[in-house]
């Protein structure tokens, strides 16, 4: 169509070329800009059609297609990916018992929300022994308020909602993560015993790495006041959020820090209207209950750790502070986003005074990074390769909970440090505003 259309107006026709004007075009001085126009014209119809497809030669069937798609690459990848989550599955149909467990505990406190008796343990428990077990909530107000929408369904029908809202939460966290491969972390996620019983159990774990997903990937798009509030949305599970303000500061992104300080105020101050002025001393008391946090000794942060050793709130702030300098050196001096995300996470992790098993998704981005950093190291590669599999996971629940407590703390320390030296990529640092 772009030939004849150039042939039809005598304009000499440059296969191959396009944008080039024949010399000889130049020689016939008379109407020489309006062929110009025409040819810049005719060349944008050619590329056009291009990318329809209309031109395009060789013809292929699907099936064609789906067999050069088959490479060992592929076909390993996705038996990992299968093995991996029949594997997971299993086991967490072992511990069934569980399931629900979480969600069951929003979905009670979303229909006490705004009554003033949201942090009432005599009330909540009445409302969550019809359909589960019974576990004090942790969340704030303004979080569970949200949740309303589901407490106005039925149970039955809610809690599917919720688990297909964390299946495409996870999805989100895998494709969007910056600097990652997304085949990658696609079996990453798949072998991820974490990722399986946060979605079993009904934890708000994979919203919260949506929101940091977001976060990142507004911040990337050069939004950064839209990425301040997705990263204040993290406030669902602010223990965890601890290494996010210290990434912004590192890398001087203050008008991000200060988006996710108005909104996070805002969030928090609407916590008031929504529960009255007591509810944070009753949040408080429902937070030393020890069904609260049980099992402090198999938690995978820095607070478990510290409560096998001596002087056990000491040494959990001594290295609180050496976490928090590291993260801050691992952010400065143009760090990519994705692995300074990474590495803000998993600080998270250890920084937070309460986690589980499930909270150890946080270490999916930093594995995938370890993994696909060509300058890292092969033990640290099989390390990495260690904490996606359920060895973490099954030694948190051993009877030596302490070996896996020091496999995650080891290796995101070792991590952080292997990532400062042999970076994915340097950028410029973000200008101060």
């Amino acid at each position: 169509m772009a030939a004849l259309l150039i042939d039809g107006l005598g304009i000499p026709y440059i296969p191959g070329c396009p944008g080039i004007i024949d010399e000889r075009a130049d020689q016939r001085g008379r109407g020489f800009r309006s062929r110009v126009i025409w040819r810049l014209l005719a060349c944008g119809l050619k590329r056009i059609w291009y990318k329809k497809g209309k031109h395009l030669a060789p013809k292929i069937t699907f099936r064609e297609a789906f067999r050069r798609r088959i490479t060992p690459a592929t076909v390993t990848a996705t038996v990992v990916c299968v093995l991996g989550l029949a594997f997971n599955i299993w086991f967490a149909v072992l511990n069934k018992t569980g399931w629900g467990v979480d969600f069951n505990q929003f979905y009670a406190a979303s229909r006490l929300t705004g009554t003033g008796h949201l942090y009432d343990w005599d009330a909540l428990r009445k409302v969550e022994a019809e359909n589960g077990l019974e576990v004090p909530v942790g969340r704030l107000p303004v979080v569970l308020y949200g949740y309303k929408i589901l407490g106005s369904l039925p149970y039955a029908v809610a809690r599917p909602i919720w688990m297909a809202g964390n299946i495409a939460a996870l999805v989100f966290f895998a494709a969007c993560w910056p600097s990652t491969r997304r085949w990658l972390m696609a079996v990453a996620l798949a072998c991820s015993m974490p990722a399986t019983l946060v979605v079993l159990f009904g934890q708000d774990v994979p919203f919260w790495l949506m929101f940091f997903t977001a976060g990142l990937l507004l911040m990337e798009r050069k939004r950064p006041w839209s990425a301040g509030v997705a990263f204040s949305l993290c406030l669902c599970k602010f223990h965890l959020a601890l290494g996010i303000p210290v990434m912004l500061a590192a890398q001087r992104r203050w008008r991000t820090w200060i988006a996710a300080a108005i909104a996070g105020v805002g969030l928090i101050a609407s916590c008031f209207l929504i529960e009255g002025p007591e509810w944070p001393f009753r949040y408080a008391k429902m937070s030393h209950m020890p069904a609260f946090s049980p099992a402090p000794e198999r938690m995978p942060n820095l607070y478990g750790i510290a409560s096998w050793l001596p002087w056990t709130a000491a040494t959990e702030v001594v290295g609180a502070v050496a976490i928090v300098l590291l993260l801050w050196a691992a952010c400065r001096g143009g760090t990519d986003l994705g692995t300074a995300g990474a590495a803000a996470a998993a600080c998270g992790l250890l920084l937070g005074h309460h986690a589980y098993a499930g909270d150890c998704a946080l270490l999916i981005p930093l594995s995938v990074l370890t993994l696909q950093r060509q300058g890292a190291p092969p033990w640290l590669k099989v390390w990495a390769v260690v904490l996606l599999s359920p060895a973490p996971v099954l030694l948190l629940v051993s009877q030596k909970p302490f070996l896996g407590q020091m496999l995650i703390a080891a290796f995101v320390v070792t991590a952080i440090v292997a990532g400062r030296a042999q970076p994915l990529n340097r950028t410029a640092p973000a200008p101060a505003a």
